[in-house]
């Protein structure tokens, strides 16, 4: 009799989070029928989500007011609440560990690094492809973790179409892909 296959653990960076088509088909995607995989945030891709709706919604309006950090507070406080329903939070406060690939070129990725050695992924999902990995026989892997884009993670390793777990097209330009090979 065979053993079930574990789901994997995937570290959903920030930079999949804040766009809705990427976070609404990754969020469904955890919480179809069967588990696909175990999403995982640490706090500080928390506190990264929130900064980045937070400039968003500042340049879409300018100065913000009370009534509208009151919606943002709400719009942004609702997209946790969903969330939190699938994602495991790990805490990368006393980290220890190994240290990510030389030549990591942006310093604020070492956190996403750190939740996933802390969580044991397999994978980290992210837009953010210029601060991938190097390839490594064709893919951005370093000490077995796979950095993925949401396409590549749903496409490829889910083997479910994007557009179809996202209920519509996606939005124009959404469609991020890494030099990774197929």
């Amino acid at each position: 009799m065979s053993q079930p296959v574990a789901a994997p653990i995937v570290v959903l960076d920030s930079s999949v989070l804040v766009p809705y088509w990427s976070r609404i088909s990754l969020q469904r995607a955890a919480q179809s029928g069967h588990i696909q995989f175990t999403p995982i945030w640490s706090e500080w891709i928390i506190a990264e989500s929130w900064r980045v709706l937070t400039w968003r919604w500042a340049a879409q309006h300018g100065r913000i007011d009370a009534s509208e950090w009151r919606t943002l507070s709400v719009n942004a406080n609702d997209m946790l609440r969903r969330l939190i329903s699938v994602m495991t939070l790990v805490s990368i406060r006393d980290y220890q560990g190994a240290p990510p690939w030389t030549g990591i070129r942006d310093p604020d990725d070492v956190p996403i690094w750190e939740t996933a050695i802390v969580a044991g992924a397999q994978y980290v999902i992210s837009h953010n492809v210029s601060d991938f990995p190097p390839l490594v026989s064709g893919r951005h892997v370093h000490t077995g973790i796979e950095y993925l884009t949401a396409t590549e993670f749903i496409e490829d390793i889910l083997h479910t179409n994007v557009e179809a777990l996202y209920g519509a097209s996606l939005p124009s330009g959404s469609t991020i892909s890494s030099r990774r090979s197929r």
